[in-house]
């Protein structure tokens, strides 16, 4: 096999990490790992610290906060739109639990009003609880 492609690499074990590094030397394939750095606290997940330590190139994919500056955070966010700072380290979610954002807003707790108010809560957590 010539490439590997890994969706979701924060979720690895540092050792399964480990084992896709001597594929890459012991095999000649290529593997690409895709992949949040670091949990809704800030905390960097096992898989991605691991990838850090080891990987031979390392790409950023930048995105912009609401406020102008780069995202680094990805912020877990209740039905209301406020930033939450507890809670387990894994929930699945998507753009209704989470959203990117920079250090200072999330560590400022503030989204900005005006994408908050568009970004639709109340009708997609009602969708949510209908099962639809």
């Amino acid at each position: 096999v010539d490439w590997f492609l890994v969706d979701e690499a924060q979720f690895l074990t540092a050792s399964q990490v480990d084992q896709l590094s001597r594929v890459v030397d012991d095999f000649g394939s290529n593997v690409i790992c895709y992949g949040l750095r670091t949990d809704f606290k800030t905390n960097l997940f096992e898989g991605s610290k691991r990838l850090f330590e080891i990987a031979d190139t390392i790409d950023e994919i930048k995105s912009t906060c609401t406020c102008g500056h780069k995202t680094i955070v990805n912020a877990r966010i209740d039905a209301d739109g406020d930033i939450l700072t507890e809670g387990a380290q894994v929930e699945i979610g998507g753009d209704e639990r989470y959203i990117a954002v920079c250090r200072k807003c999330w560590r400022n707790k503030r989204i900005e009003q005006t994408t908050r108010h568009s970004l639709p809560f109340p009708e997609l957590l009602a969708e949510i609880e209908k099962g639809g």
